[in-house]
């Protein structure tokens, strides 16, 4: 029996985007292996040894092997672990000699938007995206904006990268029953708000948002930040008006609370390889204002109004535009829907283990 393993040490973190996204695949993986598994192949998650998140599977086991963690245990045990068997890698990284191997690269912000990481990050890093694009057998990323980037930068990928968008349906699993609670919770009850959601990345470029208010350019709803807070990971820390509500990093019934009651979702990013929190509010019937750069405009469509990611008054704009248009709330909902399946990600993958 062959094994094919998959890189676990995403379960040893906090779930931000990639993370998600590497869950969601493996659940609709698990589904696929049950419907049409590959004859003598069996699946194994490796994780570090320690604390990990627990997936409930039915197809796919998961083993804690080595004694080392983070980058070491990747890039000295894994490698060692998985031998000559086929290792998929769903958060960027993965071991830099190994061969027989599938990675995802969400996109190529370390090179398109240094500014937003520090310079030991973007070294590191550089070094990995350059070998992996080299060296493995399929690269795959979130989009076609995406996999342009990735073949500018990185040539030698082109004859082997693929890209396939990611799914919504996870929000389905989430109880949102006490969402009257919740917007309690936070004071926000008896308030109507604008929603913004990342990370602490200034390439999510929340700045604009700030901007605009301190430039005196006022609403009555409130604006609501949530996301977690900065890293060492990031260049710099972004200073923002205190007329936005911060909220931290929330769970994912009190996120989707939010963006069911929200009046609208602001995206201001100035790069994203994908971006699924407009998607996610889009299913929630929450309309969406978004810069129109990078793969936004091809993921969310004619489906968002649109800004100057660099102009806030662009921004005051498209608030107002969409305070004053009819939003329909039912065909926000069935484009995201209907558009982004994990479902879809996983086969995309499925026929490319076959493949190799």
């Amino acid at each position: 029996m062959k094994e094919i393993y998959i890189n676990g040490r995403f379960l040893t973190q906090r779930i931000t985007g990639v993370q998600r996204v590497a869950e969601e695949i493996i659940r609709r993986l698990d589904k696929l292996i049950s419907t049409k598994g590959i004859e003598g192949v069996k699946f194994c998650i490796l994780t570090p040894k320690g604390e990990t998140r627990r997936l409930e599977l039915q197809n796919i086991s998961i083993k804690s092997v080595g004694t080392l963690k983070g980058h070491a245990w990747e890039q000295i045990e894994l490698p060692v672990y998985t031998k000559r068997n086929l290792l998929i890698n769903f958060c960027n990284t993965a071991p830099i000699y190994k061969k027989k191997q599938i990675v995802y690269i969400h996109d190529t912000a370390i090179l398109d938007a240094p500014e937003g990481f520090s310079n030991t990050f973007i070294k590191v890093y550089k070094k990995i995206f350059s070998s992996i694009t080299k060296r493995a057998k399929k690269v795959i990323t979130v989009s076609n904006f995406s996999k342009k980037q990735l073949i500018l930068h990185f040539p030698k990928v082109e004859k082997k990268i693929s890209y396939c968008h990611l799914g919504v349906e996870h929000i389905n699993r989430v109880d949102t029953k006490t969402s009257g609670e919740i917007l309690a919770k936070f004071n926000l009850e008896k308030y109507t708000y604008f929603l913004a959601v990342s990370s602490a990345n200034p390439n999510k470029n929340f700045k604009v948002i700030s901007d605009m208010l301190e430039n005196n350019l006022q609403f009555d709803e409130k604006f609501v930040l949530v996301g977690g807070n900065s890293s060492t990971v990031f260049s710099k820390e972004q200073e923002l008006s205190n007329q936005i509500n911060h909220l931290g990093y929330v769970s994912d019934q009190e996120l989707i609370a939010l963006y069911q009651s929200a009046k609208g979702f602001i995206f201001p990013s100035r790069y994203e390889g994908f971006g699924l929190p407009p998607i996610e509010a889009m299913s929630q019937g929450c309309p969406v204002v978004a810069s129109e750069c990078a793969s936004i405009p091809e993921v969310l469509q004619n489906n968002a109004i649109y800004f100057d990611y660099k102009n806030y008054k662009s921004l005051y704009s498209a608030l107002i535009e969409l305070k004053k248009s009819y939003i329909d709330r039912e065909k926000i909902i069935r484009f995201s829907k209907e558009e982004y399946s994990w479902e879809r990600t996983a086969k995309h993958l499925y026929n490319i283990i076959l493949e190799i």
